[in-house]
């Protein structure tokens, strides 16, 4: 198609700066296809690039200004409006894993898993800012693994779970590198009005829309670098790249047949030609050498190249090869390049292809001779073409101005992470629950709920997947945490009545006793987890006696009248108890014979010691509340014995009975010794 009176406000200048090249083609937008008007190629004089980096802007703005300035003479008019493309070499890609702890009890949902995705990338984007200082722009992300509880899941819609984490893939583009494609610009005396990044215009242009609901990956293998975009679900999922490219090959075939760099290149570019290739080495001799000698050298450095790429295509498509793989670029043609990544991908060789130009269907071109060197070019046009004018796009953020580079669709989580917000403060976490056991039976003190983060976009609330454009304010009210449950004792206690009555005329409260891991603690004390809590409420007399007198041995009478223990205490009850000393079973046993009583008790105590066979005449004397008393007749002396030598009535009780010896507590079984002071007496 002819192209006359051409408006020079309808013209796209699309710049392709590779290491090897510049490419310049400006063309029209007609019936939504590019149509090439004129183009311009020139190779670099000096390596002004290395690796797809600019080394001297100078060089490459005077290669530019060649380009800009044929460009013109063929068109008749001045260009000032360039789109161009950043180089894969800059794309920083990294693997990083983010988590999220939730209660169980909760339902993952669309939000939770975004909200854990960009964890992960804001993760991602910290381990980048590691190695490399200054802004950073993520251009996009693929997720690897789902984990639940850390077992590996295909989805965690809909799923319970404590612990949810995801591996993702992420890229980023330094803006230094904006800036120095900038400056060669500016140099040019050319305004940028499109800027996308180099694997994207390729998969633009070889990977039509409609084809990129396959799994496919494309290659674009240029002199300093191998460029490489994967495609899946109607999207481009991943971008990466690696150093390993056409120069390689080329300084393999100068290193061993001794020629320069560029003789080198030109000997490669035959032996896709010739069968038999002359040249002139460096010490000025005329040589022959045949392609497959040339083949045979290069082998290995393909096979390296092939291996790079193929594991990095591996990588960032989750671990397994696409269907097809796509290769444009100079390095594209590489002689066994097909044949060895197919082999390592495991796929059939006729599921790699070169793309040309010819097979960009969304470009109208008269001239195809520069093949898929040429397809970059025409992918930067077509990007330049869709979104002319938006380099990036500008949004508010709970007030603030956001920039976001411009590559695909941005969505409210673009923000976020532009922004350095933590994607976790959109999800509210329900308080910590406390498990403890309550008398033997499980229990659960529930924390508050949590509450979510409210977005919304010009006054709509909305998703964090929401699509974003130029100017939206966007408005986000952070999530909020629940508060973690805090239980006391009391909350537990269904009703709280305080039994009060008399014991021995005193007034006396019954309330409920409460223990926590064998502890006694008040009403308010705190449930921690997994405790164990018991709570008693004493209600019978052996219930008041175990628990609140921890007396074993007593006798409880209510209105005269021995009481059994099982008798349930009332409200006002006048109860009294006796402790049964050792002289009150005496006494219940004979009640009428005393002498009987103390005997039995000897008895009880050790029959063989009180045998009187045994007993010799040893004579002691003790003091007894103040008089001396003597101990006769026996062997040894216990403090039992003392009844025998004094008066004292055991069978009238008149209080309780105490018993000291030495001013000290006594048993009746502690022995006597010569001197001893012993104190008996009621109280």
């Amino acid at each position: 198609m002819e192209f006359t009176n051409i408006n020079s406000k309808d013209i796209i200048f699309a710049l392709d700066i590779g290491t090897r090249s510049i490419i310049g083609t400006v063309g029209i937008a007609k019936d939504k296809k590019f149509y090439v008007i004129h183009e311009s190629y020139i190779e670099h004089k000096e390596r002004a690039m290395m690796d797809g980096q600019i080394h001297d802007i100078n060089i490459v703005a005077e290669e530019v200004k060649y380009i800009k300035s044929d460009l013109e003479n063929k068109l008749g008019f001045t260009l000032t409006d360039v789109a161009i493309a950043a180089a894969g070499r800059f794309l920083k890609t990294t693997t990083a894993r983010g988590n999220i702890k939730l209660s169980y009890e909760r339902e993952i949902d669309k939000d939770i898993i975004r909200s854990l995705e960009l964890t992960a990338v804001k993760n991602a984007e910290n381990e980048i800012n590691k190695l490399t200082e200054g802004k950073l722009y993520c251009v996009g992300y693929s997720v690897k693994n789902y984990y639940l509880n850390d077992y590996v899941i295909t989805n965690l819609l809909s799923h319970k779970g404590e612990n949810i984490s995801v591996e993702v893939i992420a890229t980023f583009l330094p803006r230094s590198v904006i800036e120095s494609l900038y400056s060669v610009m500016e140099k040019a005396s050319l305004n940028v009005i499109n800027l996308t990044l180099e694997p994207i215009a390729a998969i633009e242009a070889a990977i039509p829309q409609s084809i990129r609901l396959l799994n496919l990956a494309l290659v674009d293998i240029g002199a300093g670098t191998s460029d490489i975009a994967i495609s899946s679900k109607n999207t481009i999922s991943a971008y990466g790249m690696v150093s390993t490219a056409g120069d390689e090959i080329t300084e393999i075939i100068a290193q061993n047949i001794l020629v320069d760099f560029n003789t080198a290149e030109k000997i490669k570019k035959e032996c896709y030609t010739k069968d038999t290739i002359t040249y002139k080495d460096v010490l000025g001799l005329n040589n022959e050498i045949k392609s497959n000698e040339v083949i045979n050298i290069i082998k290995p450095a393909v096979r390296k190249m092939c291996e790079e790429i193929g594991q990095k295509i591996i990588e960032l498509n989750g671990g397994k090869a696409p269907n097809a793989v796509f290769l444009v670029g100079g390095g594209a043609h590489t002689p066994t390049l097909i044949e060895t990544l197919a082999e390592i991908l495991n796929l059939p060789p006729q599921r790699i292809a070169i793309k040309g130009r010819e097979a960009v269907t969304q470009c109208v071109c008269k001239d195809n001779s520069l093949g898929s060197i040429g397809v970059t070019v025409l992918g930067i046009a077509l990007t330049a073409m869709m979104k002319a004018g938006n380099n990036f796009i500008d949004v508010l953020l709970n007030g603030n101005t956001i920039s976001l580079f411009n590559t695909h669709k941005n969505n409210v989580s673009d923000a976020l992470i532009q922004a350095g917000i933590n994607p976790k403060v959109l999800i509210g976490k329900n308080g910590k629950n406390v498990r403890f056991n309550l008398n033997g039976v499980s229990r659960i003190a529930f924390g508050t709920l949590g509450t979510n983060a409210v977005i919304k976009v010009n006054g709509k609330i909305c998703s964090i997947d929401t699509e974003i454009q130029e100017g939206d304010n966007i408005e986000i009210i952070f999530a909020k945490n629940g508060i973690d449950a805090s239980p006391k004792v009391l909350d537990f206690i269904n009703s709280y009545n305080t039994i009060s009555f008399y014991m021995n005329d005193k007034l006396t409260y019954i309330e409920p006793l409460i223990y926590i891991n064998g502890k006694k603690v008040n009403f308010d004390a705190r449930i921690n987890d997994k405790d164990e809590v018991k709570i008693i409420f004493p209600k019978t007399i052996k219930e008041y006696k175990d628990e609140i007198e921890n007396e074993k041995e007593c006798i409880y009478y209510l209105n005269g009248k021995e009481i059994e223990e099982s008798y349930v205490i009332k409200e006002g009850d006048r109860i009294y108890k006796k402790i049964i000393t050792f002289e009150n079973e005496i006494k219940n046993e004979f009640e009428h014979d005393y002498e009987k009583k103390l005997e039995y008790a000897k008895k009880d105590i050790n029959n063989d010691y009180y045998n009187n066979e045994n007993v010799t005449n040893n004579t002691i004397y003790v003091l007894v509340n103040g008089e001396k008393t003597y101990l006769k007749g026996k062997e040894k002396y216990i403090f039992i014995d003392i009844f025998d030598f004094i008066d004292f009535d055991l069978t009238v009780p008149k209080g309780n009975l105490v018993l000291l010896l030495n001013g000290k507590k006594a048993g009746y079984y502690d022995t006597l010794s010569q001197g001893d002071e012993i104190n008996i007496y009621w109280e």
